[in-house]
């Protein structure tokens, strides 16, 4: 865990960084500047952008992962190995366009009814998702040589911080909703040139190639790891958005535009987890590869304890906060809205409890049966979705993504415990789940202050410090323990 350790902290600074960027957009800038339908479509362009750009990678990403260990070679030559997952991705993302472009009057057909702003920029999703697929697969290429924090900085801070200024132009009646998303489809594409600057002079690769042919890629390996991976990634990603997409299908770029409000600001208790995973997953490809099971079982151990246990305090923390958070937006579809966040918070609870749960069957010779776990899931989702969105909207589309996060944690777990004979769960996450009823009843019932601003600091703050030395005092994670010890030490708080 000592890479695992240099490269979270980091990462999670970072992410934090970020999620505060992140929370003065979502509320403080869009609700004040963009309608309930424009915060809705760029949410749905997002979305879709996303799935485009997996199904157009082909698995690239996950090859990288899987197999760069087995090309590595001394001379940063590897075979060619990244030259050849490249040319490949640009082959995918030509063939997606192609069929993005073919399939318009279907797509079109199931949105221009409710989402008329979606019909307006259809091509726009074109540039988004090409600047996508470049800027991932960059990220990859990162992460296989331990170079993690520039990208999470990029993604995480730079393209929120461009957000942010972007949305002050709008409100300055500088530039129009237009010019705003066509100025962030650009800052996509300036955080992949700057990212690509950033591993030409890694000193990691090698420019030259002495086999156009690549005769040393076992292609028809790479193509059957790839096809599956697509599928079950992209199935995955989809389980992430459908609820998006089928809101504005279904009732409109309006009322998807209060759910993802929520929606977005429920990722917060994803955080730890997103860290966690661009240092871990290589740690795990790794592992399979030298056949080390112990070292996988230890960091699924770890990192299910840790991301619970900071998921939780996030999740209490904006349950504590939601009579100063709706005393911000003033928006009374938003507020009569709130326990779809509670219901969406716990789905993500769920979902990183789970830990490694995926991708420890993906990168293992049984990575076939995450491809049909993921395809039954999503039927699940959406069956769940066409039913329960005309009658409840965006709480239909939250039930719809607990339950579905649920069933496939559950199957996933259950299949490594009984495959591998590993499972993440102790004691310790029964206590983590003690510390948050207790921290909750804190926090929930705290004096109020009669400043909106000094009541979240103080109320955030005392909930946080209480639940923090409850988790201090029980012992619930080694590493945070070590990590607060040294802080101590260094600070001179204790010897």
């Amino acid at each position: 865990m000592g890479i695992v350790k240099k490269h979270v902290y980091k990462n999670t600074l970072v992410s934090y960084i970020g999620m505060v960027v992140a929370y003065v957009n979502t509320i403080l800038l869009f609700p004040f500047f963009t309608n309930n339908e424009e915060y809705g479509l760029y949410n749905l362009m997002i979305s879709l952008s996303v799935l485009y750009s997996l199904v157009a990678s082909l698995g690239i990403p996950q090859i990288i992962s899987k197999y760069f260990p087995f090309y590595r070679t001394a001379d940063r030559k590897h075979n060619g190995f990244i030259h050849w997952t490249a040319t490949f991705s640009m082959v995918g993302f030509a063939a997606a366009t192609l069929l993005f472009v073919i399939l318009k009057p279907v797509i079109v057909h199931a949105y221009i009814g409710t989402s008329p702003l979606f019909v307006k920029y259809y091509y726009y999703l074109v540039p988004l998702a090409l600047f996508t697929v470049f800027f991932n697969f960059l990220e990859i290429v990162g992460r296989i040589i331990y170079r993690t924090v520039f990208s999470s900085f990029l993604r995480d801070v730079l393209v929120r911080l461009i957000t942010t200024v972007l949305l002050i132009m709008i409100a300055l009646h500088w530039i129009d909703f237009k010019e705003f998303i066509i100025l962030y489809i650009a800052s996509w594409g300036l955080i992949s040139i700057i990212l690509f600057v950033n591993l030409m002079f890694s000193g990691e690769f090698s420019y030259r190639l002495d086999d156009l042919r690549f005769t040393a890629i076992q292609k028809r390996e790479l193509f059957n790891y790839g096809l599956f991976t697509v599928i079950s990634v992209s199935v995955y990603v989809l389980l992430q958005k459908v609820d998006v997409i089928m809101l504005s299908s279904i009732v409109g770029d309006a009322k998807q535009g209060v759910y993802s409000w929520y929606f977005n600001i429920a990722i917060v208790i994803s955080v730890p987890a997103s860290a966690l995973s661009r240092t871990t997953y290589q740690i795990v490809s790794d592992a399979w590869k030298a056949k080390d099971m112990k070292n996988i079982a230890d960091v699924y151990n770890k990192t299910s304890t840790i991301q619970m246990l900071v998921g939780c305090l996030l999740f209490i923390g904006i349950i504590i906060n939601q009579n100063n958070l709706l005393s911000i937006v003033h928006d009374p579809e938003k507020i009569a809205e709130f326990n779809v966040f509670i219901v969406i918070g716990l789905g993500f609870l769920v979902d990183i409890t789970g830990g490694l749960n995926t991708y420890i069957i993906t990168t293992s010779h049984k990575y076939r049966l995450v491809t049909g776990l993921v395809i039954v899931s999503s039927l699940v989702c959406i069956g769940l979705n066409y039913v329960l969105i005309p009658i409840y909207g965006g709480m239909g589309a939250a039930i719809a993504y607990l339950s579905t996060m649920a069933l496939m944690n559950f199957c996933t777990w259950f299949y490594i415990k009984y495959r591998f004979k590993m499972q993440p769960f102790t004691y310790k996450h029964l206590v983590i789940i003690a510390i948050t009823i207790v921290s909750y009843g804190l926090g929930q019932y705290f004096w109020r202050m009669p400043n909106l601003y000094l009541d979240i600091i103080s109320r955030s703050g005392i909930t946080a410090a209480f639940y923090g030395l409850l988790a201090y005092i029980f012992h619930v994670s080694p590493d945070v323990n070590e990590k607060v010890d040294s802080t101590l030490i260094r600070l001179k708080l204790r010897s």
